[in-house]
């Protein structure tokens, strides 16, 4: 019974990684923020008004940080940048904290490469949020949706290598570094 309760409990520690999170915020430079500079927005409150970026590493291209900020700009949306950790693990390191541990390393990592890309989007006047999940990057995607409602536009990176008949031509395109989907 106890082997039961430690599989339980190790469960539930790592449903509470993700439940923990506050509601995700926009920072906003002051012109952005009421009288009082109370308000804080929420990603659900811009509903609509939303791009996510979403990276499966720790850190964003350049080429997705231009290309997101320049769209954000263009079309007034907020972006919410997103960092997947799809930490895998077997059986043998089911009992061990390690994950846990990787991922609180990979946050601390993520919310320090970030920050060029905020302060940016701060500058040119942009609402910003930033998310780290504990999950593949579509479920990851999928949790933002739930807690942000409608989600606009997505700006993901392309891991396929370009087809070796085209790689010479393509490879420096922007378009095949970068997928970007817009959502019903």
């Amino acid at each position: 019974m106890s082997f039961l309760n430690a599989i339980k409990a190790k469960l539930t520690k790592r449903q509470k990684i993700n439940e923990t999170a506050a509601p995700l915020k926009f920072s906003q430079d002051s012109a952005l923020k009421n009288a009082d500079g109370e308000h804080e927005m929420t990603c659900a409150e811009n509903a609509g008004k939303n791009l996510v970026v979403a990276s499966m590493d720790s850190r964003f291209t350049p080429d997705m940080i231009d290309y997101a900020l320049e769209m954000a700009e263009r079309m007034d949306f907020g972006i919410i940048a997103v960092n997947a950790a799809n930490l895998t693990h077997d059986v043998t390191e089911f009992f061990s904290t390690s994950h846990e541990e990787l991922f609180r390393d990979f946050q601390e990592e993520a919310r320090k490469n970030v920050r060029p890309f905020e302060k940016t989007a701060l500058e040119k006047g942009l609402k910003f949020a930033h998310a780290t999940k504990y999950s593949d990057i579509d479920h990851a995607i999928a949790e933002i949706t739930s807690e942000c409602g409608d989600i606009e536009f997505i700006i993901t990176e392309n891991k396929e290598p370009a087809p070796i008949r085209d790689s010479v031509r393509t490879d420096n395109r922007i378009a095949q570094r970068l997928f970007v989907y817009a959502v019903d």
